[in-house]
């Protein structure tokens, strides 16, 4: 990773609807750092791999390329100078947000938001198996989301 951009080309100034939910206190402004910046891009890109690996069991390969948008969707947010304040429903918010940001369309969105919801309930005592299909979908997800932070955030690459 070569040094050739800097903090100022990596920040984007935060959105109205960023503002206003500051203002709220559900989101928090935050200062950039590079190092952080290329951490959450770093964590999805790692993700990914281990998604994308023949031997990834499906409720691995759910979870991984979920973690993976999730990375995406608050590495976004954070390009913009804000973070979720880390209140209950924090993790729905930098997803609704993040998929805004990274032109997802709604009905991803609700996807990604579903696999939120579901790899919760499968912390639980009797954990299920995770459809192959479920599974495949979300990488599958995880990969065009990756495409969609490379043309929304050419910089954040380099």
């Amino acid at each position: 990773m070569g040094m050739t951009h800097t903090l100022y080309t990596l920040f984007r100034p935060p959105t109205p609807e960023l503002q206003i939910l500051c203002w709220s206190r559900q989101l928090k402004p935050i200062r950039l750092n590079e190092y952080s910046a290329l951490r959450f891009l770093s964590n999805a890109l790692t993700a990914m791999r281990i998604a994308q690996a023949p031997d990834c069991a499906p409720i691995d390969q759910l979870s991984t390329s979920y973690s993976s948008i999730y990375s995406l969707c608050l590495g976004s947010l954070y390009l913009h100078g804000v973070l979720p304040n880390g209140k209950e429903g924090h993790h729905a918010l930098a997803i609704q947000l993040g998929s805004e940001l990274l032109h997802l369309t709604p009905m991803e969105r609700d996807k990604i938001l579903n696999a939120c919801v579901y790899l919760q309930l499968m912390v639980g005592d009797f954990p299920e198996e995770v459809d192959e299909v479920v599974a495949k979908d979300m990488l599958r997800l995880g990969q065009h989301t990756l495409r969609q932070a490379r043309k929304a955030f050419p910089d954040w690459f380099d």
